[in-house]
């Protein structure tokens, strides 16, 4: 009970973490934050306190609001392209996606350096893609294949701070405070 995961807001009520029970607890003991949901049917004992399970804390006297760098991984791809195979455009679950160079390594030195980018890994060089579209594309150009991209893949400039499943703001009730700074993916538990 002490592990379970706590939101946690700046006193912007903007969510910037994601603390366990116990920091939570001890947050609130110092004076430094006040729960803004608990779990009444679950309560925390001591010898002389007892205080309701804390699912959502406020900092008193945290206003910033964290920045992340965004890191090129393939990770990023999937949500830099929310989940949607960039052949198809359909959405699909995290474990139905894969990560696909749009110019295959294999070709790499055989398209002009005008018509590709600087580096084969990367931000503009790959993008999410179903299973099937994956495997249908192989190792050949787009042109090959005759797919287009939905959109052209290029570096964001903003990622949200935190990624958050939607089965666990459910199950913490964390849903109402998710408005700002996070992404809600279906596929995370």
């Amino acid at each position: 009970m002490l592990n379970s995961p706590v939101l946690t807001l700046n006193s912007g009520m903007i969510p910037i973490d994601i603390c366990n029970v116990k920091d939570a607890v001890i947050l609130q003991l110092l004076n430094k934050a006040e729960a803004i949901k608990v779990d009444k049917t679950l309560t925390i004992h001591s010898q002389y306190l007892s205080i309701p399970l804390p699912r959502v804390i406020m900092l008193f006297n945290f206003h910033k609001i964290p920045r992340k760098r965004v890191v090129y991984s393939r990770l990023n791809i999937i949500y830099r392209d929310d989940m949607r195979c960039q052949y198809c455009g359909k959405r699909f679950s995290m474990d139905e996606l894969t990560v696909d160079h749009i110019i295959p390594l294999s070709k790499w030195d055989v398209v002009s350096p005008y018509k590709k980018p600087e580096n084969p890994n990367s931000w503009e060089n790959q993008v999410c893609a179903c299973k099937i579209c994956n495997a249908r594309k192989g190792s050949k150009l787009l042109e090959e294949c005759r797919f287009t991209l939905i959109k052209k893949p290029v570096e964001p400039k903003y990622m949200p701070y935190l990624v958050i499943s939607r089965y666990n703001a459910d199950k913490y009730g964390w849903i109402e405070f998710l408005n700002y700074n996070v992404r809600i993916v279906e596929a995370i538990n």
